[in-house]
């Protein structure tokens, strides 16, 4: 299938078509990305280099060493002014019109408030153009460890002031200047005096970076991924309170249950389920059971739930309608409820997605909510509940090259107009790409190639390699197993980064390490539901819907009888070539079918089933009208085989 085509279905004689995923190896950690020097290593004297601040504030630039380089030291005093900054003065202006990231190496200092960090560049227009990481509660300044190789696209500069007109463009081709500043992150906030070491400073071309060609699988012992699959949905079991609900994180003083977490252990639970006749036969079953039933009986009347509860007592402890935790609420009780056959989940999923399709615009965007990744969990959602109309709206967003997918760099933008690396947009997008609906699985292999070189990093202690959800900081364990589930480079050695911090109970830590930035977030080592449910998913498979599912059990996928125009809930209607005529007098071989309109018809076929197939001649993207298509073709004697492809899109 051409991969202009919007979605196909293959209905054919016989044929059973599987799909190789080779693995890919690369160097499995830092530094991701190494560009071209976009200043001088300083040297004594430090030339180029001065610190400029504004009234009430002072600083100096002195030379520092780490393990591998001379780096340079900003020692900041804001006192009763605003902002202190290190500049860099280039001989003569940079060019920068080819590179499309920069990355910077910094390193903070613990005693001091949370301040934003800023880089910034000027043009010989004097325009100038910046780059916040913010720091308004936690600051990346306060990190006492490297951050190395913090990428900022160029994309994600935005006018800060200068030059005529209004929002005038930088002049990437003419930089004379960049910036390193510590600053207030609002008036009155922040503030104080400390140091910030500035290791390497690089710009590079992402849009030539290498991707990666096939989705990976684990090479991991069969035994290991068992057992390790086995502990970590015992230690789901073993959080369940009398509620059905599990406390979000072991270590927490008051504890809480996430909407989300409860979705994931419900997805876990219920995969890990077996039944007899509806009826649990096995204690994961038994659990999901117990887990599910909280959420039908807590559904309110508009089809929404709670986002925070207590985990012993039920009470709603927090109520936001966050569309992301919706969504996936929605996949877990569908995803229970095909497993069990349990009707009132699956009428509690059906009418949660009927509220979430209520946001979706004409567009495809969720009203009220930019962010990519609770877009995308819409997009499930819908899938799930087969709703497959919906989904369609939301792909075509998804995919729109001006909302949220970036053609140049090949990632997904972190929500619309924010041009934002994060894992859950690259690994949770990538199974959105190589879904059948969409087929477009080059844009998953490429987004999961970009956030491997941007996202990688290592614990503090410098041990293990794993990844960061934006940043990168240090190792988010729920990040990394979602890039191993979805199938990204090195997948079986990520995943070695993981087992090795499951807990003899099972479960998993949030992290090695434990921080907080407002730029990326909260890392900590907890012991939690969501790492431990995404271990078991790197394991065992993404949590989404399988693409063979099949409610009716009519031997045809949900997704496929939809692009087919059949109902995926009835066992009797399905796509078939209904009527094959051989009139002997005719010499000639004759089948048809029921078409539907708005849908394409392709008759191909082979002489060999191990070969490719072709299109027939005279029949390629025939419009479906609502009656019975037909082809007719001589017969010669050869063996011959055909089948009929249908599908969204004349292609």
């Amino acid at each position: 299938m051409s991969r202009k085509a919007a979605l196909g279905w293959l209905l054919v004689l016989a044929l059973t078509w599987n799909c190789v995923m080779s693995r890919a190896s690369t160097n499995t950690c830092l530094p991701g990305w190494s560009g071209q020097l976009l200043v001088p290593t300083p040297t004594a004297g430090l030339p180029g280099w001065i610190v400029e601040h504004d009234v009430n504030s002072s600083g100096t630039l002195t030379l520092a060493t780490n393990q591998l380089e001379t780096i340079l030291q900003l020692n900041w005093n804001i006192g009763a002014g605003d902002w202190v900054q290190a500049r860099y003065d280039f001989a003569t202006p940079l060019d920068l019109s080819a590179a499309d990231i920069l990355g910077v190496t910094l390193r903070g200092d613990s005693n001091c408030p949370a301040n934003t960090v800023t880089i910034m560049c000027v043009d010989t227009n004097d325009v100038f153009y910046g780059y916040d990481f913010p720091g308004q509660n936690s600051g990346i300044n306060q990190v006492t460890r490297w951050l190395p190789e913090l990428p900022a696209t160029k994309k994600a500069f935005r006018y800060f002031w200068g030059g005529s007109g209004v929002n005038p463009p930088l002049n990437w081709s003419k930089i004379k200047k960049f910036f390193v500043v510590v600053k207030r992150p609002s008036p009155g906030a922040g503030g104080g005096s400390g140091r910030l070491w500035i290791g390497r400073l690089q710009q590079d071309r992402a849009a030539d970076w290498l991707r990666q060609t096939n989705f990976v699988s684990l090479n991991t012992n069969l035994l290991t991924l068992q057992n390790a699959a086995s502990n970590a949905v015992r230690y789901l079991r073993a959080q369940q309170q009398i509620t059905g609900l599990l406390p979000s994180w072991f270590e927490e003083p008051s504890p809480r249950a996430y909407l989300y977490d409860q979705a994931l252990a419900l997805v876990a639970l219920s995969r890990d389920g077996v039944w007899s006749s509806g009826v649990p036969a096995n204690a994961s079953a038994t659990a999901s059971a117990n887990l599910a039933q909280f959420l039908v009986s807590a559904q309110k009347p508009d089809g929404h739930w709670a986002r925070v509860w207590h985990p012993v007592t039920g009470a709603e402890l927090v109520d936001d309608g966050w569309v992301g935790d919706q969504a996936w609420c929605v996949m877990a009780l569908a995803e229970y409820a095909f497993r069990s056959g349990n009707a009132a989940a699956r009428t509690a999923a059906a009418n949660g997605t009927q509220r979430l399709a209520g946001f979706i615009d004409p567009n495809g965007a969720i009203t009220g909510f930019s962010s990519t990744e609770g877009t995308v969990d819409v997009w499930w959602a819908m899938v799930a509940t087969l709703r497959f109309s919906d989904a369609e709206k939301i792909k075509s967003y998804l995919l729109d090259p001006v909302r949220v997918w970036d053609a140049d760099l090949q990632y997904w933008w972190i929500g619309a107009n924010a041009p934002i690396a994060a894992m859950d947009c690259a690994t949770w997008l990538s199974a959105f790409a190589r879904h059948p609906l969409v087929a477009h699985p080059e844009r998953g292999l490429a987004a999961l190639s970009f956030v491997r070189r941007t996202l990688v990093t290592t614990s503090d202690a410098g041990n293990l390699c794993g990844f960061d959800g934006m940043g990168p900081v240090s190792i988010w364990n729920e990040g990394t197993a979602q890039f191993v589930a979805a199938g990204g480079e090195d997948a079986s050695i990520f995943l070695d980064t993981l087992l090795a911090q499951q807990t003899p109970d099972g479960s998993m830590p949030g992290s090695p390490d434990n921080w907080a930035t407002d730029a990326f977030g909260w890392l900590s080592p907890w012991r939690g539901v969501a790492p431990t449910s995404w271990l078991y998913f790197a394991i065992r498979g993404l949590p989404f819907p399988e693409t063979t599912r099949d409610t009716d059990g009519d031997g045809q996928p949900d997704w496929a009888e939809f692009v087919t125009g059949n109902d995926p809930q009835s066992p009797t209607n399905f796509f078939e070539i209904d009527r094959v005529e051989y009139p002997t007098d005719q010499g000639a071989l004759q089948f048809s079918w029921p078409s539907v309109t708005n849908r394409f018809y392709t008759v191909l076929s082979t002489t060999d089933l191990g070969n490719s197939w072709m299109p027939e001649g005279g029949f390629t993207g025939v419009a479906g009208t609502g009656q019975r298509l037909g082809f007719s073709m001589a017969t010669t004697g050869a063996r011959k085989y055909y089948c009929v492809r249908c599908s969204i899109g004349s292609n």
